[in-house]
């Protein structure tokens, strides 16, 4: 049943590809936190902080003890991803290199441009959380369409993106068995646009302050301009 509805939101979209405006609905959802982060527009940086930093987790979800694991929500109506938790240790981190990956995220396209000489993508399908941390790789409830500005680091300023702060908790990790972190990522989308605007990342190490961190990534791409309910895309500079 899900598939056959996921195939018609691919139809019904597909059919918007070759238009750049945007559909006009009408917004009935309250101005909550999350809201109000992918109600915000991109210019220019990349990263926001949230509620000064501090992560937003319950004293229940902070408890030393639990054991590593991760979960994640359904798809919505839309074959949308939602949150992704997980309390991360290092017994959770990956052997093996990851794999090709086969999902085709909601509004995925490919675009090819030249950065500082080099040729890149504006896509990726970004995991919410990153394969390094729990080895989760090919499944549609963990990938969105993401810009590589958003998912990985940038080599030509010193913005930070998503690949940051997952190497900043795998470094912890790494560093000892005995090291817990909980953490939720959820891409915040406005209205019923395919690919989200960003993604809220929030960290806690569990028995020090070490990891520490709640910020609002940006998915947009210095330079183009995103159609969020298509994944279409127009290069501005």
């Amino acid at each position: 049943m899900f598939y056959n509805r996921a195939t018609i939101v691919e139809h019904v979209f597909g059919q918007a590809d070759n238009y750049q405006t945007t559909p006009k609905l009408k917004d009935k959802i309250d101005q909550t936190e999350q809201q109000q982060l992918a109600s915000l527009s991109y210019a220019g940086q990349q990263t926001q902080t949230v509620n000064n930093g501090q992560p937003e987790f319950t004293k229940e979800e902070l408890k030393s003890g639990q054991k590593a694991g991760q979960k994640l929500f359904h798809l919505d109506l839309l074959g949308r991803p939602q949150t992704a938790n997980a309390m991360l240790n290092k017994s959770l981190m990956p052997t093996q290199k990851r794999e090709a990956l086969t999902v085709k995220t909601p509004g995925y396209k490919v675009y090819r441009f030249s950065d500082n000489g080099r040729q890149n993508y504006l896509y990726n399908r970004s995991h919410l959380i990153g394969f390094q941390l729990t080895g989760l790789n090919n499944d549609r409830r963990n990938l969105v369409t993401g810009t590589v500005a958003m998912n990985a680091t940038h080599a030509s300023d010193n913005q930070q993106s998503m690949e940051d702060y997952e190497n900043e908790i795998a470094h912890y990790l790494r560093a000892d068995e005995s090291h817990y972190v909980r953490y939720r990522v959820t891409p915040l989308y406005r209205n019923f646009e395919r690919v989200p605007r960003g993604v809220q990342m929030e960290a806690a190490s569990i028995t020090d302050a070490t990891v520490r961190f709640n910020v609002y990534v940006f998915n947009a791409q210095p330079g183009w301009q995103l159609n969020y309910y298509t994944g279409t895309a127009i290069q501005t500079n």
